[in-house]
């Protein structure tokens, strides 16, 4: 399975930023304020920095990749996050991305066997820029 891609893309709509930054009680006012955006040399609020790992979850694809790797969420623990950023993600921007399994590690521990995958997204807009590149560990626990 490593080396498997799944692909999606996702249109980003001023609310869902509302709704992310709302549920993270983060009132900076370029996430929310277009003027305050503009005042700090940006063309419209920003996409918070997080904000890829929701185009991830709402598209389905995690989900779908826990299916192929046949992975049922009971067994699944989130274990890290990582971003790196290329570009401002702007409200109307068209994100094209692709999944990818990077690795998948078995270890033993304490309490059982346990594979240690690493998902790696790569996102660009519409304009065929990076923006942002995000991976994230998951353990199965066996």
């Amino acid at each position: 399975m490593i080396g498997t891609r799944f692909n999606f893309t996702w249109q980003v709509e001023r609310g869902k930023i509302a709704e992310l930054t709302a549920s993270l009680g983060d009132d900076n006012p370029i996430y929310h304020d277009r003027e305050a955006a503009e005042a700090e040399g940006y063309p419209d609020i920003l996409a918070p920095p997080t904000f890829s790992t929701v185009a991830v979850l709402w598209s389905g694809t995690l989900f779908k990749a826990f299916h192929e790797l046949k992975m049922p969420l009971s067994r699944i623990m989130h274990a890290e996050q990582e971003y790196e950023y290329f570009c401002p993600i702007l409200p109307g921007d068209t994100l094209h991305a692709v999944m990818e399994v990077k690795s998948i590690v078995e270890r033993k521990g304490k309490s059982g066997t346990m594979d240690f995958v690493l998902l790696e997204t790569i996102f660009t807009n519409q304009h065929n820029r990076q923006v942002i590149k995000e991976q994230m560990l998951v353990v199965e626990r066996k």
